[in-house]
């Protein structure tokens, strides 16, 4: 016998809830029979329904061209459900759902769910999580095919605020763009293995433009996820055109870095930052960059110990960030690893022709 209750707890974001909880979801779904052969939902209508199959089938086509034969991706029967994520993002259907045969279904408005929602806020964080795995998987099934094409997810910013994408995107180890649209102004996050690289909003310095963003309540948010090139596919990439500079920034005070980070793109180097030794390491095994610029004063490394790590992971130059003052001491203190350099101050004149000196003698 078919029971709401055990359907509803089977959805992964409804497992967490109590009776009384599931109770006050299946007041709120609303029943409807279908024909067989009925559409459902068409590729491109709005995303407002939720559906769970009562008793019948189902079928879900995406790219069906007129006239020629279906793409059927699912087929879906008594106890399943579909439609449940464009309830948070509010995104148009990205696939049609037709009856297979007569069938029966308990439908979830959109203005129902917002109201379990309020009630459960529970729901909307364990949706967040599905959707961030959503977009690990569908990365990972293009870098797999070394495919160049882009994973997009978008949701709404009363749903799911800035800061949290934030968060997702730097757990998923995000590698593309965040955009995000409030009214007419829109702006841009951009990330490289989850590390943040550039905030752009307009004309606005990155820290006010930052600060504006995460006060936005309302507006939509576009997560545009790049996969990583498999490695036949960089090294075609790469014969085919000059290799660009990969500099990697280590460095705590967010003013250093992005100093060093504008020279340095503005002479037409790929650069990225980081803050502490542990996300330098990370960055060092997928990067694999052509030289590493760091601080001596890391939150995570006391010393020059970070060079310790560094060195286990890669043999690539190092520029410490040094004082005239202090230089000696930290040079006896690293004579042990090959390939390190220093400066006598962090003026970016003075790092730029360090970094110079070695790329092109390197």
């Amino acid at each position: 016998m078919f029971q709401v209750s055990e359907v509803l707890r089977k959805v992964p974001f409804f497992q967490s809830l109590g009776k009384d909880g599931i109770d006050f979801i299946i007041e709120r779904l609303k029943f409807k029979p279908f024909e067989a052969n009925e559409t459902i939902c068409q590729a491109g209508d709005p995303g407002d329904k939720m559906y769970i199959i009562i008793n019948g089938n189902v079928k879900v086509v995406v790219q069906a061209d007129p006239g020629g034969e279906e793409n059927i991706v699912a087929q879906l029967k008594t106890g399943d459900y579909f439609g449940e994520m464009s309830l948070l993002t509010g995104e148009p259907r990205s696939a049609s759902v037709v009856t297979t045969e007569p069938s029966e279904m308990f439908i979830l408005n959109k203005s129902d769910f917002d109201v379990i929602i309020e009630r459960f806020p529970s729901i909307s964080l364990s949706m967040s999580k599905i959707m961030s795995q959503r977009l690990r998987d569908t990365n990972q099934k293009a870098a797999q095919r070394g495919s160049a094409d882009v994973a997009r997810i978008s949701g709404d910013l009363s749903q799911k605020p800035l800061e949290e994408v934030m968060k997702a995107c730097e757990k998923d180890s995000l590698n593309g763009r965040v955009m995000i649209k409030n009214g007419e102004q829109v702006g841009e996050l951009l990330y490289a293995r989850g590390e943040l690289q550039k905030v752009v909003l307009g004309d606005y310095p990155e820290d006010q433009a930052l600060d504006m963003m995460l006060n936005w309540q309302e507006g939509r948010f576009m997560i545009e996820q790049r996969p990583i090139q498999v490695q036949e596919k960089a090294k075609a990439a790469a014969a085919a055109a000059p290799e660009q500079p990969c500099l990697l920034i280590v460095n705590n005070s967010m003013v250093v870095q992005k100093l060093l980070q504008r020279a340095f793109e503005s002479m037409g180097y790929e650069v990225y930052t980081v803050e502490t030794a542990a996300k330098a390491s990370k960055m060092i095994r997928s990067l694999e960059p052509h030289l590493i610029i760091s601080d001596t004063k890391l939150p995570d490394a006391e010393g020059v110990s970070f060079l310790k790590t560094y060195r286990e992971i890669s043999q690539t130059p190092v520029v410490l960030l040094t004082e005239a003052s202090g230089k000696d001491q930290i040079r006896t203190a690293t004579s042990d690893y090959s390939d390190i350099h220093f400066t006598n101050s962090q003026e970016v004149g003075e790092v730029v022709k360090i970094v110079e000196s070695i790329l092109k003698n390197g």
